[in-house]
């Protein structure tokens, strides 16, 4: 008897908890907020970053550092169409490796 009673009561409470919760409309409704919230200021942050050519270019040339900046202290000195053995060291900050040493390998490349 005491087990039934604790069941009728455990359902009533969930049925009485179920029914005055807002439904999650509050959760979505907190969710859309900050999205929107989010969209403007990055849209923002866009529009303050010049003109979309002047953007476009900017990311050109970060891009264009970047893929030579690949090379670290070896920049200059490279001969095309010569392959080379480089030893592979852990970079620092946001730069996952870095080139710590190279030696021209044997051979061609093969186009």
């Amino acid at each position: 008897m005491a087990v039934l009673a604790c069941v009728a009561a455990g359902g009533g409470l969930f049925v009485l908890g179920r029914e005055s919760s807002d439904g999650g409309d509050g959760h979505a409704a907190g969710l859309r907020e900050g999205r929107a919230l989010g969209v403007r200021e990055g849209r923002a942050l866009q529009a303050s970053a010049s003109s979309a050519r002047g953007t476009r270019a900017a990311f050109e040339a970060g891009y264009a550092a970047g893929a030579n900046d690949v090379f670290g202290g070896f920049d200059g000195g490279w001969s095309l169409d010569t392959p080379y053995v480089i030893t592979l060291r852990k970079g620092s900050g946001a730069i996952t490796y870095r080139i710590d040493s190279r030696q021209p390998g044997r051979g061609t490349s093969t186009p």
